[in-house]
């Protein structure tokens, strides 16, 4: 069995649409790392605003994971909308703060009043976006796979990470006190979302891999770029063998797909 990691959507179904019908993909099973919703219509360079469907995106997600048991983790743009439905006025206003308002008008939600949003969120027809989030798990694990949204803290064991560091965290799990990646400790590879690569050093076809030197176990930063104004933000899918070699790629930017498979893939 293979598995296939896809990395923040950010409310592009299009995109999303194209990337499932990636061969890599047909005989894998899906584990998507969080961040559904949210996103912006701009990218850099371009005139026309990129699509953006939060509930369609919801809905291919919810009948994956229905219909082939494939895991959807939540990420942190996950938890806002989770939070402030059971009423969390913090989760709220930082959710406003990072593209809620226009979520919202998305949703059919024409107030950003934080009881109309939380009542709204309760009632059909998002009621079941809000049940099925609610349910999300923060890791997937086997005994060589490691995923999550963000990272994780190097100072605890895997049975004792902090729910905030799970969804949130960024450059203490990326960097060692030196700026150089950090060490991977926990045995397992590693894949995650949360952090745009376009933000990071040696990102390459839409990933970043990290290995402290040829002997650390990697991990993978799988987040492309969806819908965060990039000119080349995309949706990223890596493919992994049971252990953590690399099977396959695939990106999609713009409904296009730029496949890569594993003999082409750099180490």
């Amino acid at each position: 069995m293979t598995y296939t990691f896809i990395g923040d959507i950010h409310s592009a179904a299009a995109d999303l649409a194209v990337l499932l019908q990636a061969p890599a993909l047909q005989d894998s099973r899906l584990i998507f790392l969080g961040d559904y919703i949210d996103g912006s219509g701009s990218r850099s360079g371009a005139i026309e605003p990129a699509p953006l469907d939060t509930l369609a995106v919801l809905d291919i997600v919810m009948d994956r994971v229905k219909q082939h048991q494939d895991i959807a983790l939540l990420g942190n743009h996950d938890d806002f909308w989770r939070q402030t439905a059971r009423g969390d006025e913090l989760s709220f206003q930082t959710w406003r703060l990072n593209g809620g308002a226009k979520s919202w008008r998305r949703l059919g939600i024409h107030s950003s009043n934080s009881q109309v949003v939380t009542v709204a969120l309760n009632r059909s027809p998002l009621v079941k976006y809000t049940r099925f989030l609610a349910e999300l798990p923060l890791t997937w694990s086997t005994d060589h796979l490691l995923a999550v949204h963000a990272g994780i803290d190097w100072d605890y064991p895997l049975d004792r990470q902090v729910r905030d560091d799970l969804l949130w965290i960024r450059d203490p799990y990326y960097f060692d006190t030196d700026k150089s990646w950090h060490r991977n400790s926990t045995g397992k590879v590693i894949v995650t979302g949360h952090t745009p690569v376009q933000t990071m050093p040696h990102a390459n076809y839409g990933c970043v891999k990290m290995q402290a030197d040829a002997q650390d176990i990697p991990r993978y930063l799988i987040d492309a770029g969806s819908r965060s104004g990039a000119a080349n933000g995309g949706i990223f899918a890596l493919t992994l063998s049971a252990t953590g070699a690399v099977v396959a790629q695939n990106w999609v930017i713009n409904q296009k797909l730029f496949p890569q498979l594993s003999n082409q893939v750099q180490h």
